[in-house]
């Protein structure tokens, strides 16, 4: 009979545990990384059993230690007993933890509360101080909600009827928040700590750019006497990345005898030979292995530019930091001719919508395009098929936004130069640039 019971509370704990909103726990997660970003303090109340939780999710978080990552910053209102009885003797037990939000919380601040019933006076009198000091405010309930669900930014139900398994759902959905969290601040440290490798895009045969391409690639004409592979090598090395992956096909002699191992530029070069073409995102899945799970600079060969990488990669680690489905990061310029090219329409947070290739005047929505550098997350490369042609544009984007994961774009400041050398007209225009902008070649910007 006892087992039965048992038996019969685990089957309904299990049955909450999966009918849990998944969509809300997440949103949960975020507010804390949004909360450890910016360095606010983050509030945790609740009565009875609940008050233990505060407790247990303050230790939790305030024990996620990463070597040089900042900590959490949290307190349990629940925990200074002389503080609470003195309010309580002063102000009523309905004002415990408002007074003390009173004297602690400060704007953009984040107070998490717990109520199984969501009726319980002074949790509901916290929130109230919460919104009022300009506080995020999160709730965490049982099957109901009561006014707790209309006092808070976000709820999350524990969609069980009794009080011990709502209880138990809480604590279960605290040791999961705050092993995702740990996990985020962990790869946010790796990433500080590991270099990026890059890849030059080089396997183009140029045929736009005939006689000239016929004897080398691409990437191997010169300017003001370098190949252009030379300036773009140069460039990485600059930011310094030390380690570089081309991809070849066309005339790959020609780039293996000018480079070698790389050692002449300070640097470490492994070659992609490609017997057939691999398209811009199979080159990338062909040097998976050297990518190492880690992100990956990704140059288009033909494109010379002086844009500011650091300034890029930054805006990529800050994808990445607050929204952990960012895959990929593209540099976009604004363009005289945006039906000559393949455009990117942003929302207001920067994240990709749409990829529209050499669209119609009447299709036009922007004039932001690849600027033809672009960082991807080790995790993307997963997504491109091995051996097979595949395109980052035409493929690999539209792909990844079906399978949501999030793609941003970095809009390059003004000043900026951008050019894709892959008509005569531009290579000629590339040429008569270099003389004027030389020194912004040659020179980091910081």
């Amino acid at each position: 009979m006892l087992n039965n019971h048992i038996e019969s509370y685990l089957t309904g704990l299990n049955a909450g545990l999966m009918a849990l909103d998944r969509q809300a726990i997440w949103g949960v997660v975020e507010a804390l990384m949004t909360a450890w970003r910016e360095r606010r303090q983050v509030f945790v109340l609740g009565n009875g059993g609940s008050a233990a939780l505060a407790s247990h999710m303050v230790n939790d978080l305030s024990k996620i230690v990463v070597p040089g990552q900042p900590r959490f910053r949290a307190i349990a209102l629940t925990d200074n007993v002389a503080l609470i009885m003195a309010w309580a003797n002063d102000s009523a037990y309905e004002h415990v933890f408002a007074e003390q939000l009173q004297n602690l919380c400060q704007p953009g601040d984040l107070v998490i509360a717990t109520s199984c019933s969501g009726n319980s006076p002074n949790v509901l009198n916290a929130l109230q101080a919460a919104r009022n000091l300009g506080a995020r405010t999160i709730g965490f309930t049982g099957d109901i909600g009561g006014k707790l669900r209309d006092a808070v930014d976000l709820c999350v139900y524990a969609p069980v009827p009794l009080i011990g398994q709502q209880e138990d759902i809480h604590l279960i959905l605290n040791h999961a928040i705050t092993n995702v969290l740990t996990s985020w601040v962990v790869t946010i440290a790796q990433r500080s700590a590991e270099p990026m490798r890059a890849v030059v895009l080089a396997a183009g045969e140029g045929t736009r750019l005939r006689p000239l391409t016929l004897t080398r690639p691409k990437p191997m004409l010169p300017i003001n006497g370098k190949p252009l592979l030379h300036y773009t090598l140069e460039w990485l090395r600059r930011y310094g990345i030390r380690e570089v992956g081309i991809n070849l096909h066309h005339r790959p002699d020609v780039i293996v005898d000018y480079l070698g191992n790389g050692a002449r530029l300070d640097l470490q070069i492994v070659y992609s030979h490609e017997e057939r073409m691999m398209g811009t995102a199979g080159a990338i899945r062909k040097l998976g292995s050297f990518a190492d799970g880690r992100p990956l600079v990704v140059v288009y060969g033909d494109v010379l530019t002086d844009l500011d990488l650091g300034a890029l990669i930054a805006a990529h680690n800050q994808c990445v930091s607050r929204d952990p489905t960012a895959g990929v990061t593209l540099s976009l310029y604004h363009v005289p001719n945006p039906t000559e090219v393949g455009l990117v329409g942003l929302d207001h947070e920067g994240r990709v919508t749409r990829f529209v290739e050499k669209p119609r005047p009447d299709e036009v929505f922007t004039d932001l395009a690849n600027a033809g550098v672009l960082i991807i997350e080790p995790d993307v490369i997963k997504h491109i098929p091995p051996d097979t042609f595949y395109d980052f544009g035409h493929d690999l984007f539209p792909m990844l936004l079906r399978q949501g994961v999030s793609l941003y774009g970095w809009v390059v400041p003004e000043g900026t130069y951008v050019m894709d050398i892959g008509s005569p007209e531009k290579y000629a225009q590339a040429q008569r640039d270099w003389h004027e902008r030389h020194e912004r070649f040659e020179t980091v910007q910081q």
